[in-house]
């Protein structure tokens, strides 16, 4: 079989300045240092890169790496290998991931692989299950826009998982279509962890430099805010909704000063929805709240009449 090179980008952890988060979740180790034999104690536990057989295409682009198929050279089960780029980002992935492990909204996280190079080059993926499609490209293949019915399919998975992530201290903080993985038998799974951050009981200053423009809620597109809550993945939820049903994204713009102003003057226009049952637009709206504060969170949602 003929393969072209997977391992081919550096992660230099023993570089990083590594946060308090970061040292209690995952080492428990002191920083590690270039000289050292074991330049990836960071990691705990890891395998090595050679137990697989790589690549035989790129399958996705996370937001900290990108995604290539492969296969475990064992069982020669077909695995999604994500090649790490940014080493405190990856940490948090990779401590999320492993928290994650089990539940049935989440890519399944298998374990992490090193490629230890005698250059010092070494490189690090995190394995994952191999999904067959994702809702983005699942709706670009479509000829029209789902049914109702799908639409409540597939959103009390998401919203599960939603929960899940927030009940657990968890901001996702960059849903979008190509994010959520969609499997033959309708399984929905979250995936991409790459912006994803823990937060405590109160929420304090976040990045505003998250999330993806069209799926963005408004308070990451205003500039004076420097606070703001698991509100954000529910807008991001309710623009995956209002596109599923459309079969179109709901405010697409190319700027974030066009994005809010899209958002703050067309907002839920129910003239497109004329096929979707009144409960369904109220839920709609309902996460579409320009106000994060009175926007519907996972388990309300969950409650909904629309789900009854």
């Amino acid at each position: 079989m003929e393969t072209e090179h997977l391992f081919y980008s550096q992660m230099h952890f023993a570089m990083l300045k590594i946060d308090d988060e970061a040292k209690r979740r995952v080492i428990n180790a002191p920083a590690i240092n270039k000289s050292s034999s074991k330049k990836f104690k960071i990691l705990g536990e890891y395998g090595r890169a050679d137990e697989y057989e790589a690549p035989f295409t790129a399958i996705g682009k996370g937001t900290y790496g990108t995604v290539y198929l492969a296969r475990e050279k064992k069982t020669g089960e077909i695995v999604a290998m994500k090649k790490q780029v940014h080493g405190l980002s990856s940490l948090r992935e990779i401590d999320i991931l492993q928290s994650l492990v089990g539940r049935p909204w989440f890519v399944e996280f298998k374990q992490v692989v090193v490629d230890e190079r005698k250059d010092d080059d070494d490189h690090v993926y995190v394995v994952m299950e191999f999904v067959e499609n994702d809702l983005k490209r699942y709706m670009d293949g479509m000829a029209w826009a789902f049914a109702e019915d799908e639409v409540r399919c597939l959103m009390r998975q998401l919203l599960e998982g939603v929960s899940f992530l927030h009940r657990n201290g968890i901001m996702h903080r960059d849903l979008k279509p190509s994010n959520i993985l969609v499997n033959d038998n309708w399984g929905l799974k979250i995936c991409d962890f790459g912006l994803s951050k823990r937060f405590e009981t109160k929420f304090g200053s976040h990045s505003r430099r998250v999330g993806s423009l069209w799926y963005k809620a408004p308070e990451l597109l205003d500039h004076g805010v420097e606070r703001y809550s698991c509100a954000v993945d529910m807008w991001s939820v309710g623009c995956i909704m209002g596109e599923m049903l459309l079969d179109q994204v709901l405010f697409k713009g190319t700027s974030e000063e066009e994005q809010l102003q899209m958002i703050l003057t067309k907002h839920v226009d129910e003239d497109k929805f004329l096929l979707v049952s009144e409960e369904g637009i109220h839920l709609l709206k309902s996460m579409l709240d320009l106000d994060p504060h009175s926007r519907i969170t996972a388990d309300q949602a969950l409650n909904h009449e629309w789900f009854r």
